[in-house]
């Protein structure tokens, strides 16, 4: 006697289900790998520290990642502004961070990687403002 493969209380074919696992959970997993390399360090040069000293144009609190603008002079003597990109705030509160650590017009030194595009981005490890350093790491 063959058996079904209906389940007998759900009419659910037993088939059907492990075709829609063996498809959903892939598909799961690809995003969430995705997820997590949004927040790696493929952009940034990490084989070299650079440091930006210059003056905090903007400085937002905000998630994913807490965002540092700084204007600063490149070897030429001309302005450039600079996006330092930190972690989230909620990590950043238990270092030491809160929302009024900067301030526009604070002068500041921020070291991380910079982009290997040769973009004015930093992927920020620690800055030293007003006298006190704040790690991001």
């Amino acid at each position: 006697m063959r058996r079904s493969l209906v389940h007998p209380r759900r009419g659910f074919n037993v088939r059907t289900r492990s075709f829609v696992l063996l498809t959903l959970v892939p598909g799961i997993l690809a995003v969430s790998i995705s997820a997590l390399a949004h927040h790696g360090e493929a952009n940034y040069d990490t084989s070299a520290v650079v440091d930006v000293k210059g003056t905090v144009s903007d400085f937002q609190f905000i998630n994913p990642h807490v965002l540092i603008h700084i204007d600063a002079k490149d070897s030429s003597g001309n302005m450039e502004n600079w996006t330092c990109e930190a972690t989230s705030p909620n990590f950043l509160l238990r270092r030491g961070w809160t929302k009024d650590t900067l301030k526009a017009g604070d002068t500041i030194t921020a070291s991380g990687h910079r982009a290997k595009n040769g973009a004015p981005l930093l992927r920020l490890m620690k800055i030293v403002a007003n006298g006190k350093e704040y790690d991001n790491l």
